[in-house]
């Protein structure tokens, strides 16, 4: 006769079924969590962005933006801050910036905002790419990197 508790064969297999299933799903569930990590830095560049943009255009003072890969970091300088940055963007571990040099970009009250190109990479090898275009100066975040330039 059977008694209605749970046998540790029983319970093995169930566990040994749990971890299979687990081990299965772990790297889809990290590339995933790459995924959105690439899409939350893309997100945070395009604000940056935006943010120093109409900060120029409101406080009638220039600035410049230094997107600088090895630092894996977007910097933005005005006079008032000198030598120092205003204000930095560092970006997240796993997702650098294409490139080897810095890139600056002079932004003019009332003046045409400069062709910017930002390209993200995470540690998968996805990329995503933040547009600026001069005529609306709006960014634009795209997949896929520098092709179709």
């Amino acid at each position: 006769m059977r008694q209605s508790g749970v046998t540790l064969l029983e319970m093995l297999i169930v566990v040994t079924i749990i971890g299979i299933v687990a081990g299965v799903s772990f790297p889809a569930v990290t590339s995933g969590l790459s995924g959105v990590r690439l899409q939350s830095a893309a997100g945070s560049v395009a604000s940056f962005l935006t943010t120093t943009m109409n900060r120029v255009d409101r406080h009638e003072l220039g600035a410049a933006i230094v997107v600088s890969p090895k630092e894996n970091s977007l910097a933005v300088f005005t006079a008032a801050s000198g030598e120092k940055p205003e204000r930095t963007l560092e970006l997240p571990q796993g997702i650098t910036i294409e490139g080897e040099e810095p890139h600056r970009y002079l932004f003019l009250p009332g003046g045409t905002v400069p062709r910017m190109l930002v390209v993200l990479r995470n540690d998968k090898g996805a990329e995503k790419s933040v547009r600026v275009d001069p005529a609306t100066g709006i960014p634009d975040i795209q997949r896929g990197g520098a092709q179709g330039q």
